[in-house]
């Protein structure tokens, strides 16, 4: 009977959280039309967050899994989400050639990788991970975003990381390109190569080749003895005794199997995966055809009350500029599409200004000051999709009565700000994260997403073999320490 209430409690509860959100979105269409641009936003991160819950979608667990327990789950069900997005957005390119800009190639994203793995398995999660446990009671979570947040403004905002970042960006490999552009020729800004074309290199070539890849290495590395070990006793015991006394012996049909058992290991998490690779797909149509509608192709626009077409800003619009919160550029960070750390960098730098009374200047770096701007959070759009994720983390825990407050103690607060830290150095090093730096990158024919994602499973691996060692030394101290008298 208790356990029946306090189902119905959390589902209450669950609805309740919906409800608010609706009302949000009412009050901000009602306020100007233009915002419900930024309320799509925060519906489609309410849309990640439900999903990533759902299938426990972290990429600290995937790496972290993978090196210390021999659990390949996530790991697979990440590529299979960036294949997934990989193959639709090879249809996106066409309709919208603009909509995304690659990273230069370079050192960049391997030194951030690396920093950005070593955080989040210190942290106990990844960016996107941290927000969906928050939204299940994690307050350890809760102080990885904080610690994410403050990092990265206060090293953007350092005399030295526009000078270091100079420097690495005129090293790097080569400038911004697709491998569509290497494997058919660069193009005409504005233009795009045919689906076909996007899809052989962005998609076939950078993606799904790339990650199989991967996930031939991992089964061969990881699963592959122990499944045919399993598998033999098993064929073994059902042909019955041989003669000789031998075991069945395996072949390519048995790997095959081996394979496909992996894949197909945890049905939540690979169903998740699809669901999110198609949702960020949406997401950049979506937001792609709302620019279109309301004539900008930045928020930052609307923020300066400047439209694409040059004319006078839509009744729709119905909204006084507020050009101070975009950057000189009348720009404002509005990727269109999944991304995390940098709205979180922005949120940051507010918080810095506005506790400060605006005597500390955030604005005087190319970071905010020439890109992203400092809006106030309420009018960010990206920062309202990590907002909508932890609601829609939520409401899918409270709904599976998976919400549990989860408070720091003294030794997981010091991860999480350690962890944070190291995440928001190397976000901003490599230009982006887990999602911003891999996930879509790799997805979209960027091939520094990959390397991005080998500096993260560097740092993860490094991260893991730091954890085990200091807790085999507070092991062996509390041995140390126990002392029975006879």
């Amino acid at each position: 009977m208790a356990e029946a209430k306090s189902s119905s409690r959390n589902k209450i509860y669950a609805f309740g959280v919906i409800g608010l959100l609706a009302i949000v979105s009412v009050l901000y269409y009602l306020s100007a039309p233009v915002y419900l641009y930024v309320i799509v936003y925060m519906w489609f991160g309410f849309t990640y967050g439900m999903w990533q819950q759902y299938g426990r979608f972290c990429f600290a667990s995937a790496w972290r899994d993978l090196i210390m327990v021999k659990v390949p789950r996530m790991f697979v069900g990440i590529m299979i989400g960036v294949m997934t997005l990989s193959i639709i957005s090879a249809w996106l390119f066409v309709q919208y050639p603009n909509f995304y800009h690659a990273s230069p190639l370079g050192a960049h994203e391997l030194i951030g990788g690396f920093l950005f793995g070593l955080g989040m398995v210190l942290a106990g999660g990844c960016a996107t991970g941290s927000l969906y446990k928050t939204g299940e009671g994690n307050l350890v979570a809760f102080v990885v975003l904080l610690s994410l947040s403050f990092s990265q403004a206060i090293f953007v905002a350092l005399p030295i990381f526009d000078p270091m970042m100079n420097r690495l960006l005129s090293t790097t490999i080569t400038g911004q390109f697709l491998l569509s552009d290497k494997v058919f020729g660069a193009i005409a800004p504005g233009t795009s190569h045919s689906f076909i074309q996007n899809l052989i290199a962005n998609s076939v070539l950078n993606t799904i080749v790339i990650g199989m890849i991967f996930l031939v290495a991992v089964y061969a590395i990881v699963v592959r003895k122990r499944f045919l070990k399993q598998r033999t006793a098993t064929l073994t015991a059902e042909a019955g005794a041989t003669a000789d006394g031998g075991q069945v012996k395996t072949g390519i049909k048995d790997d095959l199997a081996g394979f496909w058992s992996m894949i197909t290991g945890s049905r939540r998490t690979t169903i998740a995966a699809v669901a999110l690779g198609i949702i960020a797909a949406f997401q950049v149509f979506t937001m792609n055809w709302m620019r279109d509608q309301y004539d900008f192709q930045n928020f930052g626009q609307v923020m300066t009350g400047q439209t694409t077409s040059g004319e006078a800003p839509p009744p729709s619009w119905n909204f006084k500029p507020r050009a101070d919160q975009a950057s000189e550029n009348g720009t404002m960070f509005d990727p269109g599409y999944w991304y995390i750390t940098t709205q979180e960098a922005m949120f940051g730098a507010w918080a810095i200004e506005s506790g400060t009374g605006g005597r500390i200047d955030m604005k005087g770096n190319n970071y905010f000051g020439q890109i992203n701007g400092i809006p106030k959070p309420w009018n960010s759009p990206a920062l309202l999709l990590s907002i909508g994720l932890i609601f829609g983390a939520s409401v899918m825990a409270l709904w599976n009565r998976e919400f549990r407050w989860k408070y720091p103690n003294k030794e997981l607060f010091l991860y999480a700000v350690i962890g944070g830290t190291l995440m928001g150095m190397g976000s901003r090093i490599a230009l982006g994260c887990n999602i911003g730096g891999f996930y879509t990158r790799a997805a979209f024919g960027n091939v520094g997403g990959w390397i991005f994602f080998i500096g993260m499973g560097v740092g993860a691996l490094v991260a893991a073999k730091l954890v085990n060692y200091f807790a085999n030394r507070k092991m062996a101290k509390q041995m140390d320490d126990f002392d029975i008298q006879l």
